[in-house]
């Protein structure tokens, strides 16, 4: 048996692209699914639209929710922290997220080198107005 062969009990929608998901793991990680699900007017919700944000990051992020071993690079280190952000994978929503460990690969692993500092700026330019509300650019 395959996560595809379990059914899914919410579709979420980021942009163009529909992901089948599970509420328990996305409301135990997430504190916005946790307030769109709690401020949904039918209890029985079964879609969410997010109007923003990437379809790419998003899809990270769900990997991350269902424990799939994440690799953070300097390539992906952008999208993931700003998704993490977004869809708010805090350490008062979950001790382990993924805003604390895209924290810590700045810390280890961008900071330290002028050049992986430059290409993750390169990277910020995609989501500029997100990169800079993370204090990614600053």
């Amino acid at each position: 048996m395959t996560i595809s062969d379990v059914l899914s009990d919410l579709t979420i929608e980021v942009r163009s692209t529909s992901f089948a998901l599970h509420k328990f793991p996305l409301v135990s990680q997430s504190g916005r699914t946790r307030k769109l699900l709690l401020e949904a007017k039918d209890t029985n919700v079964s879609r969410i639209n997010l109007t923003s944000g990437g379809s790419n990051a998003f899809e990270l992020a769900v990997k991350f929710y269902y424990g799939v071993n994440v690799e953070i690079t300097i390539s992906n280190m952008v999208l993931l922290k700003c998704a993490a952000r977004f869809i708010e994978m805090t350490e008062d929503i979950f001790e382990k997220n993924l805003e604390i460990r895209t924290e810590v690969f700045l810390k280890d692993v961008v900071f330290p080198n002028i050049s992986n500092s430059i290409s993750v700026l390169h990277r910020c330019e995609i989501l500029l107005s997100v990169s800079e509300e993370v204090n990614l650019v600053s």
